[in-house]
């Protein structure tokens, strides 16, 4: 072996010796035990899990402060895939069960050694939350969306409305925005507007609003802008950081390498995301590549993709500094979302050093990675 060889191999061996130290850590210092596995299962015609048979549990364990389930459901194959593992880094005030913005997806969270289990997660059911009135129409498909006014109504947990080619709607359970601003107790904000604006590039770019007033159809066009041009377009203007702006895919592992090809933006926050695999499904026969019956198998497929940019929002306090990270047994996260504060804060750094951040996450951040 050459001497760039030899380094190669120890650096290697260093870093997957420093991840199994860790993971010893978490033990020692009363991270919690978590079921690390992935099956799929056949639903019933309506879509719903069979509580008798959908379900892992397996021998594999990860630790950390919370454990995490994930139902996602593809209704037209009647298959579900269930994935369980660790998280750390969860906002505070997010236990049980919820819907991810759609009935085909099911996000649980819970705190305990082998908490996620079906028992004690309530075979996987929802929360109920509020239901409210909101407008629903879709420029994009052709809607003349009133100002003042619904051109149709529908009925969900939450009323969005995304201000580039106007579209508003309903959504179910807990919003994706809230998950994406990190914010801690989401039940005790019922009746509360958040709007947000969020780019990665210049064709990747989230400018919209959710609400649940209880009154209903808070997603007025009319209404919901002014707020947002007020309290998020033209709030601190001359208060605000330069990010990273980046939107890459592959199907490889990124480096820092990825970095080169950023531009910059600017918001009150940075953010950087990155997730490894995706959730997919295939029939079973084309894996086998026999004909018969049409029976489909689950899988997590590698898939990486990094999201960086630049953030406002509405109001400091619906934001929380720092990262969620979601994890297996395996070395590699599967999911990292990470906010920060200061200028050019949103590199490459947060994301590989997601074992050794403080979950907590109390202390103020600017920009830099706070150590265990």
């Amino acid at each position: 072996m050459n001497g760039n060889g030899h380094r190669l191999w120890w650096r290697r061996v260093t870093i997957v010796s420093f991840l199994l130290i860790i993971l010893e850590v978490g033990k020692v210092f009363g991270e919690h035990a978590c079921h690390s596995c992935m099956a799929h299962c056949k639903t019933f015609p309506n879509g719903k899990l069979d509580p008798a048979t959908c379900d892992c549990v397996g021998n594999s364990t990860c630790y950390a402060d919370d454990c995490f389930v994930k139902v996602e459901i593809f209704p037209e194959e009647t298959t579900a895939i269930i994935q369980k593992g660790c998280i750390k880094g969860l906002p505070k005030g997010s236990p049980g069960c919820h819907y991810a913005g759609q009935a085909e997806s099911v996000h649980c969270y819970c705190s305990g050694e082998y908490c996620n289990e079906k028992l004690n997660l309530n075979f996987y059911t929802p929360k109920p939350l509020p239901t409210i009135e909101c407008c629903e129409c879709s420029e994009l498909h052709e809607d003349k969306c009133p100002e003042t006014k619904c051109l149709r109504t529908c009925r969900g947990n939450y009323c969005l409305i995304d201000f580039d080619g106007v579209e508003q709607g309903c959504g179910i359970g807990v919003p994706r925005l809230q998950n994406f601003l990190r914010l801690p107790h989401y039940p005790e904000h019922q009746g509360e507007t958040f709007c947000a604006r969020y780019q990665a590039t210049l064709s990747t770019v989230v400018h919209g609003c959710v609400c649940t007033n209880p009154s209903g159809q808070c997603n007025e066009i009319n209404k919901t802008r002014s707020y947002q041009l007020k309290n998020v377009i033209d709030r601190k203007v001359d208060d605000q950081n330069y990010c990273y702006s980046l939107h890459q895919k592959s199907k490889t592992p990124f480096t820092e390498v990825v970095f080169r090809q950023a531009d910059t933006c600017e918001g009150h926050y940075c953010f950087v995301s990155m997730t490894t695999s995706e959730l997919v499904i295939e029939s079973e026969h084309q894996r086998e590549n026999t004909r018969g019956h049409q029976d489909f198998v689950g899988l997590a497929r590698p898939r990486y993709e990094i999201l960086a940019g630049c953030l406002k929002v509405d109001d400091d306090k619906k934001i929380t500094l720092g990262c969620t990270t979601e994890f297996s047994n395996s070395n590699e996260p599967i999911a990292i979302h990470c906010i920060c504060d200061s200028h050019l804060c949103n590199y490459y750094h947060l994301l590989v050093n997601m074992f050794i951040l403080d979950p907590e996450m109390d202390q103020e951040i600017t920009g830099n990675l706070i150590l265990r």
